[in-house]
């Protein structure tokens, strides 16, 4: 009897022990993983510091873009986060749900950090010849500096083949003159890194396209070559984008005869990066949706990220956990701010 009595408080505690275990159930936020190096630091600092600090479950779900978008449109909890959204390359998602007047169905932080593109020469070449706007680059005396293959032109490299933004940049280089006088050679992404890594071993000069964050500013010092201020979009295909401008200095052609039908005299327009939330969360967990809208980083701490991720292949979640240990004031900041 007495064996009988002891079986059933048992089987009583675990049922006890089962109710318990399901009230006290926390919630569940998804990250939709976008892949590239900045991102996954991201990823991993948002996981560790809402799995610590809030309580909830943090799951990472690798998928495309599209698809994340969908899922914090819909707000059902299959993803919640886009952790690193270029607004320059994700216009036609962030009109439609993000921007007054759209779906308003999915929310950003308040503070982005900002992503540059353009052309870079090393600081060397800039300090000992004062090389400092795009311009300077249209004199044969300053193409030397640059010459690769000993021809007499300058080379620069405006992009890995099949990336769209090498036509741009060979526009770019007909606008300001400089093509007279350099050349575009046409290698891989791999291929111009190790190019540059050469280039400064024997302190020799580099023309090359590149932009922020990324992991070669801060491996090495880069100067970003000056350009007049980007005044809009001129182009037909580009009158429902917020930076159209009939009289804007970035007319960019497609067909026959594109690179003498289009002008850009202008820099890039620099790039809002946000992290993205389903506006579900404000209903769903109020402490998430806060902390999501009080993350903040910046353009020199994701380059040391993509550094450290690309350059001394250390695992993204080691990356988010030393910079957090390092960064508790901001975390403190991120969780309390009201």
């Amino acid at each position: 009897m007495m064996n009988k009595i002891i079986k059933k408080l048992g089987l009583a505690t675990t049922l006890t022990l089962g109710i318990t275990h399901v009230a006290a159930a926390k919630d569940t936020v998804v990250i939709g993983e976008v892949s590239w190096d900045a991102s996954l630091a991201i990823e991993q600092i948002l996981k560790q510091v809402m799995e610590k600090h809030l309580d909830v479950d943090v799951k990472i779900i690798a998928t495309d873009q599209s698809a994340i978008w969908a899922a914090m449109d819909k707000g059902k909890g299959s993803i919640d986060i886009h952790p690193d959204v270029w607004t320059s390359s994700q216009a036609e998602p962030w009109a439609k749900f993000v921007v007054k007047g759209g779906k308003e169905s999915v929310l950003a932080n308040q503070k982005p950090y900002m992503g540059t593109e353009g052309l870079f020469i090393p600081g060397y070449i800039q300090d000992e010849y004062d090389i400092n706007s795009v311009y300077d680059l249209a004199k044969p005396e300053v193409a030397k500096l640059f010459d690769q293959d000993g021809d007499g032109k300058g080379d620069f490299w405006p992009g890995a083949p099949g990336w769209g933004i090498v036509k741009v940049n060979q526009v770019k280089a007909r606008s300001y003159g400089f093509d007279k006088y350099f050349k575009a050679f046409h290698v891989s992404d791999a291929i111009l890194r190790a190019q540059l890594k050469t280039a400064y071993r024997k302190k020799k000069g580099i023309l090359f396209y590149s932009w922020t964050p990324d992991w070669i500013h801060k491996a090495y010092d880069l100067r970003k070559l000056e350009e007049p201020k980007f005044t809009g979009y001129a182009s037909d295909d580009k009158r429902h984008h917020p930076s159209y401008n009939p009289d804007g200095c970035w007319k960019m052609v497609e067909g026959d005869n594109w690179l003498e039908k289009s002008s850009i005299t202008c820099d890039w327009p620099e790039t809002k990066v946000y992290l993205a939330y389903s506006k579900s969360l404000l209903t769903r967990n109020t402490q998430v949706a806060q902390f999501l809208n009080n993350v903040s980083f910046t353009t020199d701490d994701i380059s040391q990220w993509i550094y450290q991720i690309a350059q001394e292949k250390e695992l993204p979640e080691d990356v988010a956990e030393e910079w957090i240990n390092n960064n508790q004031n901001v975390i403190t900041q991120w969780l309390n701010q009201s």
